[in-house]
């Protein structure tokens, strides 16, 4: 049986075969059932490439790449070894429209048009994070897997600087490139970084697409003010062969009035303004950067002189802003932009009101846009009063024993020499620090301190050091100090920690020095004790889902049999970064153990700070800090655990410090018949 099928036709039509009239019923169900799947078909050819929404987006945005695109780049060595680097600005620069031409009715690139003061708003573009993970050996032509990941951010600002999108997404392109014979290029990495930026794009402008905000903005497209139009550019003087010959008048006639030969025609001027904080939440905070840009347009047929923008509002809160920005002289149709960042300074008090920008000129304007006004609020720096204002002056009643016998070992890596590597604010100061806290405690000899600052602590640095310098140093009576401060990656298979050297990376595994090694080195040897304090940020190796990362395995490196011998201080102990504390200059953990170390963590006052003591009083002030400033969570370690065991706890690290406060003093209330003697409040201490 044949079926005809005709676009232009309403109904089908079969060819009748007589000898198979009892399987009419049947005939008829095949011809459902093939409409049936060819509508499924064709949905499900459909489905590889979904619409990113129902219906365009009636607006036409301009998009603005930030400085971050056109500089972004990923890096990764080559067949011979040698770094090479591959920019992202181009794959950005094609991506991001393309991506967007689907959201919108329309959108214009930034270099295709400065008109972005009259257009339906602005989307700005930035680039994030970048990682690469290709492992190529030298001179070994071949396949090689490689993941690239791309962070991507976009923000949608209406015309009037409001901010209705703003979000980050991570792309992600996997692929093998490939090495060839006598050769160092490696091929096929180009198409995995364009996987990675694509996957990133596209999911923001899905993300766009469902914006409710965005939508509503477009909605009410109809009630914006329109931007006045440039005035016509026909006014001019007729041509003098096109002026007809006057009439002649008596010598009588009044005297014609003297036109003047030139008319000074206003300016007219529009202004765009966004205010950026550093966490983008309009909550101002002490040393958080203020991001101010400003875009004016003279539409008019004059020049405007002396162009400005002044802040305005209540006086406590326009102080922490520019009063003025100058933009200087603009020429009929010409556009000019400006932004000046800077740190917030310390309020004296929590505030809470708006900021108005007012545009400003000396020259006669035909119209200016209204001010543009922006609410924030300003949280003032918070100084613990408990806390020292500088652990970095040692006090003089810190030197407390004579170790001699006693090894120092003090590493920070706050800087390395792979830039897609996070730097670590403060590592280097915490080590230094440390250190000399130590060395004056224990009255430690120099020839037995050994201290490793970001190039001088590469991964054979530390490899020497605890492999073969250590060794050399100890005895049954020698007591170790190990201090990191820096940067740590979590294997995503099995949860094992290794430091990051300056030379290291977060992709490479070899490049890096594992705890379990540290650990080894420190079992070989005939030590009295160990104390080993860590302030480090977690990162988990690349390639691993965050949701299968399993926790890292500190107390896994110190083993039960270790627990007389070890005390670990660990300062974060979960997957994140680990907080500077500005107000203290050091690694918020570091800050508190140093507190601890001038004799505030005796908390027994018994005149002695030991290890457990240690410990327990800086994983508690980090936490407290970290809860009642960050508004995070920050969780410390301190392994073998109180109840736990461990001679190692109730090793003496410092003199107490700590005097009991002064009591109240209150007149006690006694029955009449009561003969107990009032307590004696002169009594004070321990």
């Amino acid at each position: 049986m044949r079926i005809r099928y005709n676009h232009n036709v309403s109904e089908l039509q079969s060819i009748r075969i007589a000898p198979f009239q009892p399987c009419r019923h049947l005939v008829a169900f095949c011809v459902v059932l093939a409409f049936a799947l060819s509508g499924i078909g064709c949905s499900l050819l459909q489905r590889g490439k979904e619409p990113i929404a129902s219906s365009p987006i009636p607006l036409t945005p301009v998009i603005w790449f930030s400085p971050s695109v056109t500089t972004a780049e990923v890096s990764y060595h080559d067949g011979c070894g040698e770094m090479r680097s591959l920019g992202l600005a181009d794959v950005l620069v094609t991506s991001v429209p393309d991506k967007l031409a689907g959201v919108f009715t329309g959108v214009t690139a930034q270099d295709q048009s400065e008109e972005s003061i009259a257009s339906d708003g602005v989307i700005e573009v930035g680039v994030g994070m970048r990682r690469l993970e290709l492992a190529i050996p030298t001179q070994a032509p071949g396949t090689y897997p490689a993941v690239a990941v791309v962070g991507v951010e976009m923000a949608f600002l209406a015309r009037d600087g409001a901010m209705l999108f703003n979000k980050k997404f991570e792309g992600t392109g996997r692929g093998t490139v490939m090495v060839k014979e006598q050769s160092c290029r490696v091929e096929g990495l180009d198409t995995i970084v364009q996987d990675a930026v694509g996957s990133a794009t596209q999911g923001l402008a899905q993300q766009i697409a469902q914006s409710t905000q965005i939508r509503e903005y477009a909605a009410h497209r109809e009630t914006w003010v329109p931007i006045a139009s440039r005035p016509p550019h026909n006014v001019q003087a007729v041509p003098e062969r096109a002026v007809a010959q006057p009439p002649s008048v008596p010598d009588t006639a009044v005297p014609p009035q003297v036109v003047p030969s030139e008319v000074v025609q206003p300016a007219q001027l529009s202004f765009r303004a966004i205010i950026r904080d550093e966490n983008r939440d309009q909550f101002l905070q002490p040393d958080e950067s203020l991001t101010i840009e400003i875009e004016v347009k003279n539409e008019g047929l004059g020049e405007a002189r002396d162009v400005r923008v002044a802040a305005e509002g209540k006086a406590e809160l326009v102080a922490l802003f520019p009063s003025e920005l100058h933009i200087g002289m603009l020429k009929p149709g010409e556009i000019k932009r400006t932004s000046i960042t800077q740190r917030v300074t310390g309020a004296q008090e929590n505030l809470q009101g708006d900021v108005t920008l007012n545009l400003r000129t000396t020259s006669p304007v035909a119209s200016v846009s209204p001010p543009k006004v922006f609410s924030f609020g300003v949280k003032p720096r918070s100084i613990d009063s408990t806390l020292v204002s500088d652990v970095d002056n040692l006090p003089n009643t810190l030197a407390a024993f004579r170790q001699p016998k006693s090894v120092i070992i003090s590493i920070g890596v706050g800087a390395f020499r792979d830039e897609q590597v996070p730097t670590v604010k403060y590592a280097r100061h915490d080590a230094e620090v440390m250190a000399e806290y130590l060395r004056v405690i224990g009255g430690v000899p120099g020839e037995r301190i050994r201290i490793l600052l970001d190039r001088q602590a590469l991964g054979r640095d530390l490899e020497d050091t605890f492999a073969r310098w250590l060794p050399k140093q100890a005895d049954r009576e020698t007591v170790v100090y190990v201090f990191f401060s820096g940067r740590a990656v979590v294997d995503g298979g099995s949860g094992a920690i290794s430091l990051v050297p300056y030379d290291g990376t977060l992709s490479e595994a070899r490049q890096r020095y594992p705890l379990a090694r540290l650990q080894e080195a420190l079992a070989r040897l005939p030590i009295r004790q160990a104390i080993l304090m860590f302030d480090v940020s977690l990162d988990p190796s690349p390639g691993t889902g965050l949701a299968d990362l399993p926790t890292p395995a500190w107390e896994s490196s110190v083993s039960e049999a270790r627990k007389d011998v070890e005390m670990w201080m660990v300062g974060n102990r979960s997957l994140q970064e680990a907080h500077a504390y500005e107000e203290g200059k050091h690694g918020l953990f570091t800050y508190h153990l140093l507190r601890g170390l001038q004799g505030v963590a005796d908390v027994d006052r018994d005149g002695t700070v030991f290890a457990g003591e240690l410990c327990t009083y800086a994983r508690s002030q980090a936490a407290r800090v970290a809860r009642e400033q960050f508004a995070t969570k920050q969780e410390a370690l301190c392994v073998p655990a109180t109840g736990r065991g461990g001679m190692v706890r109730i090793y003496p690290v410092a003199r107490g410090n700590n005097p009991k406060p002064a009591p109240i003093q209150k007149q006690p209330t006694l029955p009449d018949d009561s003969s107990r003697a009032a307590p004696n409040p002169g009594r004070i201490g321990p």
